[in-house]
Formats: C-alpha cells, sequence, structure tokens
C-alpha cells in the first residue's frame, strides 16, 4: 500500500520530476533515504560557505538518485531530479536552493512514513492529476524567460537583505535607480491623479478581499473553499510586505524559499501553512477546521510583520 498525500505534495512541489529512465535503480528503506537526505542537506549548507561545482556534485551524489523506496511492501520510484542536475553550485544561491529542495523532500518523505495507508489505484490516479498541467519537463522560451526573471528578482532580494559585499552594493544601486526612474515615470505621465480619480469613481479593478472570501466560505462548511481563499491571501499578504511577488507562476516552493531567505522568522508559519495547502490541494487530503485555522494564523502573521 501507498500513501497518497505526502507523495503527491513531493510530486507538486517539484521535487520529483520525472527524469530519463535510468534501469533497475537500487531499492532501499525510506530510513536509509532520509539519511542520505541528511548528508546532502549538510553538504549543501557548507557549499553555501565555499560554492564549487564539485561541492554540488557531492550533494547530488549524497542523495544517489534514482532509487526505488520501499514503503509498507510497496515500490516508489524516485527518479533524478533535473533541478538539481541543473544547479552548477558556482554561487552560494544554487547550495541554498538546493537545501531548501532537499528539506521540503526530507519532510515530504516523514510525512509519507507517517501517514495512512492507501490504495494503490488511488495513488496512481492522485499522482496521474498532479502530473496533468502542473509540472513542465521542457520548458519552452516564454517558460525560460519567467524562470529566468523570477530567479533575478530573488536573487535580487536576498541581496537587498542579507549583505553580501559588492553584490549587495549593485543591488542597491539598481533598486535605487529603478526608484528614480519610476518617480520620473509617475510625474511625466502623471499616473497618479489618473488612478486616483480611477478608483474614486470605481471605475478600477476591485481587488478580492481573500480573507473575507475565506472566512464566509468557513462559516458556510466549505473548508476547501477556505483553505484556498487564506492561501490566496496569505501570498497577497506576503507580496503586500513586499517578500514577493505573488504571480500565477509563484509555487509554494518559491514562496517558502523566498519567505525563509528574507523573513526567516516567518518561515515555520509559511511552510506550514503552504504544506497544508499543497496537501489538501494537490494530496487529495480532506481539510478539516485545524487546517483552516493554520493558513489563518499564517495570514495574520504575515500582516504583523
Amino acid at each position: 500500500m501507498r500513501r497518497v498525500a505526502p507523495l503527491c505534495r513531493i510530486l507538486i512541489s517539484g521535487l520529483l520530476l520525472s527524469g530519463p529512465a535510468v534501469a533497475q535503480p537500487a531499492t532501499i528503506s525510506p530510513e536509509e533515504l532520509l539519511g542520505r537526505l541528511g548528508t546532502a542537506e549538510a553538504l549543501a549548507d557548507e557549499g553555501a560557505i565555499d560554492p564549487s561545482s564539485e561541492r554540488m556534485a557531492d550533494v547530488r551524489r549524497a542523495i544517489g538518485l534514482p532509487v526505488t523506496v520501499s514503503i509498507d511492501g510497496s515500490d516508489l520510484s524516485v527518479p533524478v531530479d533535473p533541478v538539481l542536475v541543473g544547479l552548477s553550485g558556482e554561487d552560494a544561491d544554487g547550495f541554498r536552493r538546493a537545501a531548501d529542495r532537499i528539506d521540503a523532500l526530507r519532510s515530504s518523505l516523514e510525512r509519507a512514513i507517517a501517514a495512512i495507508p492507501a490504495d494503490a489505484e488511488d495513488v496512481g490516479s492522485a499522482l496521474s492529476a498532479a502530473y496533468q498541467g502542473v509540472l513542465q519537463v521542457d520548458p519552452g522560451l516564454v517558460e525560460r524567460i519567467r524562470r529566468w526573471i523570477a530567479e533575478l528578482i530573488q536573487n535580487l532580494l536576498s541581496r537587498l537583505f542579507s549583505f553580501q559585499g559588492a553584490g549587495s552594493v549593485v543591488a542597491w544601486i539598481v533598486v535605487a535607480g529603478l526608484a528614480i526612474l519610476a518617480v520620473w515615470l509617475v510625474r511625466r505621465l502623471r499616473l497618479v491623479p489618473e488612478t486616483a480619480m480611477e478608483a474614486a469613481t470605481g471605475g478600477g479593478v476591485a481587488r478580492v478581499d481573500w480573507i473575507a472570501r475565506a472566512e464566509d466560505a468557513f462559516r458556510a462548511g466549505d473548508l476547501h473553499a477556505a483553505v484556498h481563499a487564506f492561501y490566496r491571501g496569505l501570498l497577497s499578504a506576503l507580496s503586500g510586505r513586499g517578500l514577493l511577488i505573488d504571480a500565477p507562476g509563484l509555487t509554494a516552493g518559491e514562496c517558502r524559499s523566498t519567505v525563509r531567505e528574507v523573513r526567516p522568522e516567518l518561515f515555520d508559519a509559511v511552510a506550514d501553512a503552504t504544506g497544508t495547502f499543497e496537501e489538501i490541494a494537490y494530496g487529495g487530503a480532506v481539510p478539516g477546521a485545524d487546517d483552516v485555522d493554520r493558513l489563518r494564523r499564517a495570514v495574520a502573521l504575515a500582516r504583523s510583520v
């Protein structure tokens, strides 16, 4: 028997993307894979201090993908992770991304070990549904550009909030230049009066009050809708504080990674909330009142910072 919700969470977070087929990978226990992940995460932390391509190769070798994990007599194939393969190890940011990815994989595997067994056919259906329209193994040109821009913004934010020598100085100069350009455009194009007038006359696009919508759904007993609305409210709250950009393609894993970099004091609450959302939205878990409360508390904390 396999375990549905935690394993789907691994896949939807992008941690177990399909890779090249490898003949008969080794079969290991979940505990052995947990040990490998712990070793790999420690190596990634060391690599962030002294980055190199050799250290990144050590991280990948420590995990030893692909493998087959045997859980309760059933085998789960874990292919090579293309994201870890794509990290060159030439800078500290790559090792931090690797550490975030390994940490999320380990948390998901621990949930899988502790979860209630489910029917194998249900697992297959859930995994198939999770892949549809979510994972993009071979992204096109537009997707590559979008990812490049997202990584550029994330790197810029990390350098702004943690001093890294000349890189941080350059980042602040770029931000200052963009601010000056924005002020010039506002004055040149006279955007402020028109924007204010449009909002006053009701001609603008109304913003969705996700928190009110979530509370309405909770009172109506629709816990799925409440979880989704609180998740959107969490992203809006973090975006409103300038901690991340609430783009349509933003994933829960990217949200956790960004918050860990710029506001580590929020990481635990955000990680729990986004993990709960993934299990319910993609893993088929049945939400409870405690799940809704977990997202509600994360939103309140994000709004208070």
